[in-house]
């Protein structure tokens, strides 16, 4: 669901690198061009055409690091996602963020952009930490470049770039990378070249399978292979083991299922997690739960999402992986599939990604890139060699020296 962390790195921080105020101002200078919506009258006819500009001129930016401290922005964050109309995609609403990143080594932060005192665009990243001391290394976006930016859509790359900005303007800030739903282009022109210091590298992403109207008819669009793995082996799972699928947890059964496949499911994460995660599912009314487990009451699997205006977002399954060769997940996704068919919801969302399984069949295909920018200073050495050393397949490693800026490379999910 969230992006890989840095494994094994260790660095030497100074009290004065870490003394560093949790609220950091900043006030960007330039022309005092307009970027609003304005009419194009250089057209045939009457028609007038809304062109959007964009500038970096009045904006300030503000950098703020802890839950505490990004909460107090909660009600202004939340106006600004419903005047964008993005208040289905929760990877951007704050309480939704921080619970997801209630993980260990991990500190949540944002960069507030406002123009002429209103907030214009929130762009949402983690920072590592080792033993509660930040690392001054922030990641920002999941695998397939959401869960990043909360303002106008048309200006993601922009309002990303003037973050990035702001982070690296920090004296105990030192690396940022990042992975966002746009062209390799489009970034390029906006944060300029590839250099020693500035690594991009292009993929592509797909992760909303479009649902049909029967689970038979979802079952016949899908591949020989992928409906072996789903009905066939959901049926000798039925059959030998007599499963008992739950499509409706309550948020007690949720959390009771999920702590006790805390220690027997990868990724491995802690306690804190599954806690802040019952909290979202009591507050939210949207969130649902369902479970897999055999007639003894052991959990074989969770998943969990939301549903909004016929949309199913699924953003955690948590599987037994004692019982890995009876394809668990794929099991758990067939029920899923079933279920929501069955309520007539129209398209899966797989929040960060979907698995191979059924990542083919997703639809549309989308361009995404992953960026990497540190300081060129001793401590960004250190950052560079220990992220590029970090396990094949994250993004650290798809921008590792060699990697190319034109090269594509496999989304991770």
């Amino acid at each position: 669901m969230v992006a890989q962390g840095i494994c094994g790195a260790q660095f030497l921080m100074t009290a004065n690198s870490m003394a560093q105020p949790s609220l950091i101002s900043d006030r960007n200078n330039a022309s005092a061009s307009d970027d609003r919506p304005r009419l194009d009258r250089n057209t045939s006819g009457n028609a007038a055409k809304a062109v959007s500009t964009f500038s970096d001129c009045a904006r300030s930016t503000q950098l703020v690091i802890g839950n505490r401290e990004l909460r107090s922005f909660l009600a202004e964050i939340l106006e600004l996602r419903r005047r964008c109309g993005q208040e289905d995609d929760l990877t951007t609403e704050p309480q939704y963020f921080m619970a997801a990143n209630t993980l260990a080594n991990r500190r949540c932060a944002a960069v507030l952009i406002r123009r002429e005192q209103e907030l214009e665009a929130c762009v949402l990243f983690f920072e590592h930490t080792r033993l509660g001391i930040g690392l001054g290394l922030f990641r920002g976006g999941d695998y397939i470049g959401e869960s990043l930016v909360a303002g106008p859509a048309a200006h993601r790359v922009h309002y990303v770039h003037l973050a990035t900005q702001a982070l690296l303007k920090a004296r105990r800030i030192h690396g940022v990378s990042l992975s966002i739903k746009a062209s390799l282009d489009s970034c390029i022109e906006v944060m300029g070249p590839a250099s020693n210091f500035r690594r991009f590298s292009a993929t592509t992403v797909q992760h909303k399978l479009p649902l049909e109207s029967t689970y038979e008819g979802m079952l016949a669009r899908l591949g020989p292979r992928t409906r072996r793995s789903l009905a066939g082996k959901r049926q000798q799972l039925e059959k030998s083991a007599k499963v008992q699928f739950e499509p409706a947890l309550d948020p007690g059964q949720s959390l009771e299922g999920m702590l006790a496949l805390e220690s027997n499911s990868m990724p491995q994460r802690i306690s804190k997690f599954f806690h802040a995660r019952y909290r979202l599912l009591r507050a939210n009314a949207d969130f649902f739960s369902m479970g897999l487990r055999l007639p003894d009451g052991t959990w074989l699997s969770i998943l969990a999402g939301w549903r909004r205006h016929g949309v199913t977002y699924v953003d955690l399954q948590m599987n037994n992986m004692h019982y890995k060769k009876e394809s668990i997940s794929a099991v758990m996704r067939a029920f899923m599939l079933e279920h929501e068919i069955g309520r007539r919801q129209e398209l899966i969302n797989f929040v960060g990604g979907s698995s191979l399984l059924l990542r083919r069949y997703c639809e549309p295909m989308e361009p995404c890139t992953d960026i990497f920018i540190w300081k060129p200073c001793l401590r960004a050495r250190f950052f560079e060699m220990a992220a590029t050393h970090v396990r094949s397949g994250s993004v650290y490693e798809r921008l590792k020296p060699g990697a190319g800026a034109q090269l594509p490379a496999d989304v991770v999910n």
